[in-house]
């Protein structure tokens, strides 16, 4: 995201500059000129000022580029948990990309977001897949509970709408689902809403995804599959997006009214575990 963030802003500031103008100018042959505006390679700190420099970049545009440079190169925050046999690298692509977010909007059919998991809630999902090694429990959960610090500090924005089967499917048992809805009511940097069936038909039925928004890249519209994610920055597809997440949002409880629904389905499956 960084690279492409540096290459995007590159290219503009070349506006229509030949690449043996910049050769002649920086030493930076054009081969190499062109893998640094497509972000195939990080671009040193030096390059950026000299780049910078022909191009005419004002001293706060320069430092940025610079900055984003140092900080492409360097190992991001993830890497402690992630690597190694059967941590896939589609993982590793959506954590760079979660890490680079400012803010996230997802619609949610039968499960609760990565992002908002409790450890408990985290637990019984892997359980029941036979496609994790169960020896990466204890490092999963510590990434996943990484990953929502984020959200628990505010560093990162999100707003979930939950189909009512969330607050139904009983993933690790009555106890463990009631903590996790309460957990969710706590959280003060996300928005909550749940759909309720009496909604009926409405534009999200049968695919949940994700928005996710940048600081100076193009929001991004993201879908889970069973092996990997679909990632789509298309204009057209991520306006259709955008525009069927405001018809859920519509047709979804308002959060007051959805806190309510999560306190009182937890009180509900509260009582059954203590039966």
């Amino acid at each position: 995201m960084r690279e492409q963030q540096i290459a995007a802003t590159l290219r503009r500031l070349r506006a229509g500059r030949t690449g043996d103008e910049v050769f002649r100018a920086t030493d930076i042959t054009p081969s190499k000129l062109s893998r640094i505006e497509s972000g195939h390679v990080r671009p040193k700190p030096n390059d950026i000022r000299l780049l910078c420099g022909f191009y005419g970049a004002d001293a706060a545009t320069t430092e940025r580029l610079v900055q984003q440079a140092k900080a492409a190169r360097e190992p991001q925050w993830w890497t402690q948990y992630v690597g190694g046999d059967g941590w896939s690298e589609a993982l590793q692509q959506h954590l760079e990309l979660e890490t680079e977010a400012t803010r996230i909007e997802s619609w949610m059919i039968d499960l609760v977001p990565g992002l908002l998991q409790t450890n408990d809630y985290v637990r019984a999902l892997i359980d029941g897949r036979p496609d994790v090694d169960p020896d990466q429990l204890e490092r999963r959960l510590e990434l996943r509970a990484a990953r929502r610090a984020r959200v628990e500090r505010g560093d990162l924005s999100v707003w979930v709408v939950l189909g009512e089967a969330v607050l139904h499917q009983t993933v690790g048992g009555s106890r463990t689902l009631a903590a996790q809805l309460r957990y969710l009511t706590e959280l003060k940097a996300v928005t909550v809403q749940v759909m309720p069936f009496s909604a009926g038909a409405h534009p999200g039925l049968g695919t949940s995804f994700h928005l996710m928004h940048f600081a100076d890249w193009p929001t991004m519209a993201y879908q889970d599959t069973l092996t990997r994610g679909l990632y789509q920055d298309d204009a057209e597809a991520v306006a259709a997006h955008e525009s069927t997440m405001s018809h859920i949002r519509a047709a979804a409880l308002s959060p007051r009214e959805s806190r309510e629904r999560l306190l009182s389905r937890a009180e509900q499956l509260e009582g059954r575990a203590s039966c």
